[in-house]
């Protein structure tokens, strides 16, 4: 599930759209997660239209979240949802968010990997200071996922269900953009030849 709702108020236009290396950050995201052969569902919101257009010609389901703006808990419990109501519910969801742009199929792949050496376990990345996205929730949890609200995100379950989960360190996932500072420091990062070097703790709340 790839979350692509919001309206990016601190960004001041829809970031969701921002290119980096000649792609919207939406279709990296989305790039990265079809390449792994995981099945890609966007929730989109704020500017469905424009990520719809943006998104032409990968292989996504979109569902639009009329609540986006009520928070990011809203539109994973809508992606949820969607999941747990069909015939049949697939066995894992990979949670990823569309404003990581060092998160690629590398990383994504080593979420997948050890979600497979134990398929009851919650999955989160390690930022450095926080827990949270990408993760995967085993299909057990995504009953949880349908109750969340509000801005709070997946993080709840995180700290519910602590001792289920497994940690992966994942210092690319400190990066995520919120303000436009955010955004010129990943151009820089993501130049050809660029070293990446500390990142700071995310501040994204799934």
């Amino acid at each position: 599930m790839l979350l692509a709702a919001g309206s990016a108020s601190r960004f001041g236009s829809a970031k969701q759209l921002a290119p980096i290396a000649g792609l919207p950050l939406v279709c990296r995201a989305a790039q990265a997660i079809a390449a792994t052969g995981t099945e890609l569902l966007v929730v989109t919101g704020a500017y469905a239209g424009d990520v719809a257009a943006a998104l032409s010609g990968i292989s996504a389901r979109l569902i639009h979240n009329p609540q986006w703006a009520l928070g990011m808990g809203e539109s994973i419990a809508c992606g949820a949802r969607e999941l747990l109501g069909r015939a049949a519910a697939p066995s894992a969801c990979l949670l990823c968010l569309a404003d990581q742009p060092l998160i690629g199929v590398a990383q994504l792949q080593r979420l997948l990997d050890v979600a497979a050496a134990d398929v009851t376990r919650i999955v989160a990345s390690d930022h450095g200071a926080t827990l949270g996205p990408p993760c995967l929730f085993p299909a057990e949890f995504l009953a949880g996922l349908t109750q969340l609200s509000g801005a709070r995100g997946a993080r709840v379950l995180l700290e519910r269900h602590r001792s289920r989960v497994t940690t992966v360190a994942m210092p690319e996932a400190a990066l995520d953009i919120d303000v436009p500072e955010d955004y010129a420091r990943a151009l820089r990062l993501l130049e050809p030849g660029s070293a990446t070097p500390a990142l700071t703790p995310s501040r994204n709340s799934a």
